[in-house]
């Protein structure tokens, strides 16, 4: 075995556990941060003992599955289009860049990608409300692009999250509102693609 074989094996296995810290250190539930980390629930238990003996025990039960919660306020909906921009950016590599919507899959790279991007979105916004998870199911759901989408406000080019599944909107709630005080301004409603 070769002494670079031996040490790409190293490298993983700490950025495994590193990865797991981070995502458990980020609130993620057990099961998301072994299906990320590739680590066992028993050995992330072992870590977090260890190395993170302060920290709360993060949230329990099954990971998120809707996305109306991010829909259920103006507020949220703001948030999520962030997170979702933010881990656009951050996810797509220079020769991805005509893939908007790449597949995500649950390897190392995508994690800490994951993780980078909730990082940003924190420090950005500090009062947002979205949980680990929620980014996941979020970043998964717009990468299938089945459900959602991340598009542009037509008319100030902020980001915007759309449920494919609901009556489309090409607006903001902050230009929608404008526009019911100013009729004048009012647009068709069809969402634009964001460009990275």
């Amino acid at each position: 075995m070769s002494d670079s074989f031996r040490d790409a094996r190293f490298n993983r296995h700490y950025r495994r556990i590193e990865l797991g810290l981070r995502l458990l250190a980020h609130g993620a539930r057990p099961q998301t941060a072994s299906d990320w980390s590739g680590l066992t629930p028993d050995r992330l238990v072992t870590l977090k003992r260890r190395w993170m003996p302060d920290a709360n025990s993060g949230f329990r039960g099954p990971a998120p599955t809707s996305f109306q919660p991010f829909f259920r306020s103006s507020l949220r909906a703001q948030h999520a289009a962030i997170f979702a921009s933010l881990h656009r950016a951050v996810a797509l590599q220079p020769a991805e860049s005509n893939e908007p919507n790449r597949k995500i899959a649950r390897s190392l790279d995508d994690g800490e990608r994951l993780c980078e991007a909730f990082e940003i979105c924190k420090e950005w916004e500090p009062d947002s409300s979205l949980e680990f998870d929620q980014a996941v199911l979020l970043a998964c759901g717009i990468a299938r692009s089945e459900e959602l989408e991340l598009a542009r406000c037509s008319t100030c080019s902020c980001a915007l999250l759309i449920d494919k599944l609901a009556l489309l909107e090409d607006k903001c709630d902050r230009c929608r509102r404008q526009a019911r005080r100013n009729p004048s301004h009012r647009s068709r409603t069809s969402p634009h693609s964001v460009r990275p």
